[in-house]
């Protein structure tokens, strides 16, 4: 059992079971495996899982800590990033049980996530888009980061349309711009604010003939590794 699930039978949180084992001199710690400079290495699976943890992830910089919760049905997506970061940490359900979480430590992680790809501590209000010295470089990192954030919906007739939201305006003004480049055309929507309980939010949705043509010049060199099924599901309907 995992302290977490230890905890749980005793009404402990998973860092009270961790502290009174090693108070008793049991110290279960072994050490984890992890691929540190995973997110340096400038691959693919790089670029698409740091535009998902931008998107849906967070860092802890005081303690050198990057984790990712994503819900239930989406437990195999956690497996994924798992595997691509070379890591052995245990997936732990947490939010009773509607959500799962996977986190490390990493000071070499959060610096190259810092620092290359621009995502802090608190970057809900503040995202902003990093550099991409390669095209096919910046459609895995929007790949992920729109699995992450946007969605998929399937209308009526079977076509489906892309939509993005972020707290952040100017964020998705950058993103409008990169499609522009992308499709070599002006997009003529742009970001609407929308009030929720959680706050205000942002949100773009493209056309359908626009929509159907990002999908699939971001999914164009995806593979099982770095793409969402539940997501994927939807958007291979208008993939060529």
């Amino acid at each position: 059992m995992t302290f977490a699930e230890i905890g749980k039978l005793f009404n402990l949180t998973e860092r009270q079971v961790n502290y009174r084992t090693k108070n008793w001199g049991l110290d279960f710690s072994k050490k984890k495996l992890l691929n540190h400079s995973f997110f340096k290495s400038g691959t693919k699976e790089a670029y698409y899982w740091a535009g998902f943890l931008a998107a849906d992830g967070w860092i802890e910089g005081d303690r050198g800590r990057v984790g990712l919760a994503l819900q239930k049905q989406d437990f195999g997506h956690l497996e994924k990033f798992k595997e691509a970061v070379g890591s052995s940490h245990d997936i732990c359900p947490f939010m009773q049980d509607i959500a799962y979480r996977i986190r490390f430590n990493s000071e070499e992680m959060v610096l190259d996530l810092l620092t290359i790809f621009n995502i802090t501590p608190n970057k809900t209000h503040t995202y902003t888009m990093p550099f991409f010295e390669e095209d096919y470089l910046m459609f895995e990192f929007l790949r992920g980061y729109i699995e992450g954030d946007g969605h998929f919906h399937k209308t009526n007739s079977g076509r489906v349309d892309l939509g993005l939201c972020s707290a952040n305006r100017d964020f998705l003004l950058d993103f409008k711009e990169l499609c522009e480049i992308a499709l070599d055309k002006v997009i003529t929507q742009m970001p609407v604010l929308n009030i929720n309980p959680k706050g205000q939010v942002y949100s773009i949705k493209f056309t359908l003939d626009d929509s159907a043509k990002l999908i699939n010049l971001i999914y164009e060199n995806s593979t099982n590794k770095t793409r969402l099924d539940r997501k994927y599901d939807v958007a291979k309907l208008v993939i060529r």
